[in-house]
Parts: C-alpha cells; sequence; structure tokens
C-alpha cells in the first residue's frame, strides 16, 4: 500500500508538530529547576528583607550571586557539547538586564525600597512574559500573574509587600517550576 503525497504531507506535518511540542516540554523540563531556585530566593530575600530591611542590600547582592551561579550550574548540567556557546550568550543577558535595572533606577530614582523591590519583580515578570513568545506560553502566564501578584501586594498590601512577595511572589515563582517539570 502506497501513501498518497497529501498524506505524506500530513504525516510530516504531524512529524514535525510532534517536534515542536517535543522541544517545548524540553525547555520546560531545563528551564523548571531555575524557576524553583529563584522562587526560594524571593522566598528568603523577601523575608529577610521584611525581617531587616536595613540589610536588604547585602540581602539580595549575596541571594543574586546564588541565583546567578546556580543558574549557571543548572543550565551547565546534562548539556551538550554542541550548545557550549550559548553560556556567554546568557551570562551577557543577565548582565544587560542588570546594567538595564542600574541605569533605571539612575533616571528614575525611586523613593523607596518597596518601589525598587516592585520595579524589579515587573522587569522578571516581563521577561517571562518574553519568554513565552520564544519557550512556551506557560512562562508568558507565570510572567503575568507575577506582575499581578506585585501591583496586588505594591497597591493593596504596601504595609506587608516584602512579606507579600516572599509567600506570593516567590511561592508563584516556585508553583511555576512545578508546573513547567510536570509539563
Amino acid at each position: 500500500m502506497s501513501l498518497s503525497s497529501e498524506q505524506a504531507a500530513q504525516a510530516l506535518r504531524e512529524v514535525e508538530a510532534v517536534g515542536q511540542y517535543s522541544g517545548q516540554l524540553y525547555r520546560y523540563q531545563r528551564i523548571a529547576p531555575m524557576l524553583m531556585l529563584w522562587g526560594v530566593i524571593w522566598l528568603i530575600g523577601f523575608g529577610l528583607t521584611d525581617i531587616t530591611p536595613a540589610y536588604a542590600n547585602f540581602i539580595w547582592i549575596a541571594l543574586d550571586v546564588i541565583g546567578v551561579s546556580g543558574c549557571i550550574y543548572l543550565g551547565q548540567r546534562g548539556k551538550h557539547e554542541g550548545r557550549a556557546g550559548t553560556s556567554w550568550r546568557w551570562l551577557a543577558s543577565i548582565l544587560s538586564i542588570f546594567a538595564f535595572y542600574t541605569l533605571a533606577l539612575v533616571i528614575f530614582q525611586p523613593a523607596t525600597g518597596m518601589q525598587s523591590a516592585a520595579f524589579i519583580a515587573l522587569i522578571v515578570s516581563l521577561f517571562y512574559v518574553l519568554g513565552g513568545f520564544w519557550l512556551g506560553a506557560r512562562f508568558a502566564i507565570a510572567g503575568a500573574l507575577l506582575a499581578a501578584l506585585t501591583l496586588i501586594g505594591y497597591f493593596m498590601l504596601a504595609a506587608h509587600f516584602a512579606l507579600w512577595m516572599a509567600v506570593a511572589g516567590g511561592g508563584a515563582l516556585m508553583l511555576a517550576g512545578l508546573w513547567l517539570r510536570r509539563a
């Protein structure tokens, strides 16, 4: 029995769709531990910021170093040799985000630590939403949820913003990581 050209074309389209879906699931599984790591970092960082706001800068510098180092480690784990050239891109991206954040703070000079923290959370949210366009819709959903939680905490729970971000923001990142891992 032979296939018609239409049946062969349909089979090829189905194989392509399965390949794309498989690639998306692979990316979700690779990035899920990073989201969970950052969820824990947000839980600890915002929690400690709530308890000892005078040391917030030192807390976040240490936790950011741990987070970036952890992401580099997780990104390298199980990596194929053919992709070794992408490490510098991730590092350059992280440094670009940091430079953008620093320059934006210099220009806009937020009056409070809460404004600065909300700005960072919204930048992170934006990158997850943008990642959703490239890596899969679940990133965009996680980013939109994180932005909504940030705005709720900023406008409705200002007195407890750091604690809100520890639980709601950190929890959202951890749950998003679990959701990606189970995809």
